[in-house]
């Protein structure tokens, strides 16, 4: 049987995964980044050393390389991998699917023509338009980067302030990458819990395996803190996400991946925040094999080169459904790291810390996900122990400043 040859954009920490994933299938793995000390580099069969960015360069290369299949989780590299697969007629999805998951403002036109609920939004280019969409809006507001991700730049006002406003548009357009900016009425959240899912799609088939409830502190409700396996839903209320999310996905014309999926309940309806085309970040395939045994590195590596074994085997797999908390730690202030702080009664049920700052580096107050200071990994033997800890869990584990 002839080997399969697969091309993976980017060889730094977040594929080094997919490009083990892939070598230990025995595959041919080609990979592509503009660094050349990239770690990747030393996993792989051949490096390639090109701006993954650039399409034309990238198609080059998958042309001469014959490919069988092209994949990434970085999200900005992604419209390059659509436009590669769509091209030379491998699996995958066109450039115009995955444009609508990626644009901020897209996503919300693409909810309106899936038929499902989309809060009042508009996009802009100019901090003049930013304001005078503003003030036709009902408060509270959000103001986000149009395209970007975790949280950045993000900014919740709760009346028109005019220096605010000009404030957050700075802000959001340095983060954004076609620095176009969106505003959009806030949608309220009672519950702090987000439901979170890393989906696999194929076809007209989509995975659920990956959902998790994410609690959010009431101080910073846009920061994703406390991420639990099983997720904290009930069966009614799942039915209508999936639906909901299904009519999404068959909207956009999705076929193919695994999509990260933000969304929360209102009294009435599901609002789903946002689906990324890409793994979610923080540990999140890492948990759902420590959750479920499935591995959605080798699922989505498998099935780009159209291997689909380990995706057949699935339908009888007996999943794990261990019950795993991930915490990520943020800084209530800002100031001097002085160490991480797990209490005694806790401690028993930890299965690994990682560390993000050095004793006395400066860290700053947790206003976006990339203030993460640490993470926490645990895992209860029931779902009542889980439950009683992630109560109060920012007593147990916290970020020790001054």
């Amino acid at each position: 049987m002839k080997q399969k040859k697969i091309m993976i954009l980017g060889g730094g920490k977040n594929q080094i995964p997919l490009i083990k994933a892939a070598k230990k299938l025995e595959y041919h793995v080609v990979v592509c980044d503009e660094r050349k000390d990239v770690q990747g580099k030393q996993f792989c069969d051949k490096f390639i050393n090109i701006n993954y960015m650039d399409k034309e360069l990238v198609l080059q290369a998958a042309v001469k390389e014959k490919i069988d299949g092209i994949i990434s989780n970085s999200e900005p590299a992604m419209l390059v991998v659509a436009y590669v697969s769509e091209t030379l007629n491998l699996v995958g999805n066109s450039t115009s699917s995955i444009q609508k998951l990626l644009s901020k403002e897209k996503f919300r036109n693409l909810q309106k023509e899936a038929g499902v609920f989309a809060p009042s939004y508009k996009g802009v280019e100019t901090a003049e338009e930013l304001i005078e969409a503003v003030g036709k809006m009902s408060f509270p507001i959000i103001i986000k980067p149009a395209e970007s991700s975790g949280s950045r730049g993000t900014t919740r006002l709760d009346n028109f302030d005019e220096e605010k406003i000009l404030e957050a548009f700075e802000k959001c357009r340095n983060f954004s990458r076609n620095n176009r900016v969106t505003a959009e009425e806030f949608v309220k959240m009672d519950s702090l819990i987000v439901n979170e899912a890393d989906i696999f799609v194929l076809g007209n088939e989509i995975l659920w395996d990956g959902i998790m409830s994410t609690g959010r502190a009431a101080e910073t409700p846009m920061l994703p803190m406390t991420t639990n396996f099983p997720a904290r839903i009930s069966e009614e209320n799942l039915y209508k996400l999936e639906k909901t999310v299904e009519k999404i996905l068959k909207q956009a014309n999705i076929t193919h991946g695994i999509y990260n999926v933000e969304s929360y309940f209102t009294e009435d309806q599901v609002f789903v925040i946002e689906i990324n085309p890409r793994q979610g970040g923080n540990f999140i395939p890492k948990l759902i094999q420590e959750h479920t045994g499935i591995d959605m590195y080798k699922l989505l590596v498998s099935t780009s080169v159209n291997d689909l074994s380990y995706y057949n085997s699935l339908n009888s797999y007996k999943r794990k459904n261990s019950y795993i908390t991930l915490q990520m730690v943020f800084a209530k202030q800002e100031g001097a790291y002085k160490g991480l702080y797990i209490d005694q009664e806790i401690s028993d049920y930890v299965q690994w810390t990682q560390e993000l700052y050095q004793y006395n580096d400066f860290i700053e107050k947790g206003e976006n996900a990339s203030n993460v200071v640490a993470y926490v990994d645990l895992k209860f033997g029931t779902y009542e122990e889980q439950t009683f800890f992630i109560r109060n869990i920012e007593k147990y584990i916290y970020a020790i400043v001054q």
